[in-house]
């Protein structure tokens, strides 16, 4: 009983300071590199669909984090993009939770090019959400988005996401991309009536093998920090996000990508 109620308590509390959806990582920005050309990746591409018109070669990804370091509610996604013509298919596999609450999504998404500098993209998820003695209720979720490349260093893009039962979520960003090796990019959204957020993101590969990522926000669970190990084809990140209520929330992000973004 006690793990029920512990995990009742900071499930809701969490959505009251957090307007984005309860699946989102909280121990990272979701969105980081999705403004961009060179920082595109199966990660990124989760989130703004828009984002697999950029992926021109098979890449697939595992997350996982836990939230608030509390047993009962880690999470854990498994992604993977594969190219279909002008752009690629995504999908997306995720599980919030434990035996007690859970949250399940399963994702399927496109996203093509139109031309050089645009693209868009759909991901329809199933959502399933389950508490033990309570049952359970599934529903749909529809996301879109569009990219525009206004040229090698400025991308700004919009994300439109409707869960149902549920809420929209609107974003909008903007992505400075100083070199191949630096992105500084902010997002600015709204969750229906809740109040709008801002957060702003920079990545930095310092050297070849090591790139550092951190990030503010206007809304809690976004304050975050990552260092990413970049080993062949395979980048792995050790990152961290912060509620100056609930604590951190640590995470780990293994991607397997060939060079095959724009």
């Amino acid at each position: 009983m006690k793990p029920l109620l512990l995990t009742i308590v900071c499930v809701s509390y969490f959505l009251m300071t957090y307007a984005q959806s309860l699946s989102m990582p909280a121990g990272k920005d979701a969105a980081a590199g999705s403004y961009s050309r060179h920082f595109q990746q199966v990660a990124s591409a989760a989130y703004q669909p828009a984002g697999l018109s950029c992926l021109h070669a098979f890449t697939a990804g595992v997350y996982a984090e836990q939230r608030f370091l509390l047993q009962e509610i880690p999470l854990y996604q498994a992604m993977a993009a594969i190219p279909a013509g002008a752009g690629a298919f995504g999908l997306q596999l995720m599980r919030l939770g434990s035996g007690v609450y859970y949250r399940q999504q399963a994702a399927l998404a496109y996203g093509m090019r139109l031309g050089r500098n645009a693209g868009i993209g759909l991901q329809g998820s199933y959502l399933t959400e389950a508490i033990t003695g309570y049952g359970s209720r599934g529903g749909v979720a529809v996301t879109g988005g569009l990219l525009w490349h206004a040229g090698e260093q400025w991308h700004t893009g919009v994300r439109i996401s409707h869960s149902r039962p549920g809420t929209t979520i609107y974003s909008a960003g903007i992505g400075f991309e100083a070199s191949s090796a630096f992105l500084l990019s902010a997002e600015i959204g709204k969750a229906d009536n809740e109040t709008a957020w801002l957060k702003a993101t920079a990545s930095y590969r310092i050297v070849p093998p090591l790139a550092l990522q951190w990030g503010f926000a206007t809304c809690a669970p976004f304050q975050h920090a990552g260092i990413t190990i970049h080993w062949h084809m395979l980048q792995i990140m050790f990152a961290a996000g912060f509620h100056p209520q609930l604590g951190i929330t640590p995470s780990t992000t293994i991607i397997w990508q060939r060079d095959g973004t724009e």
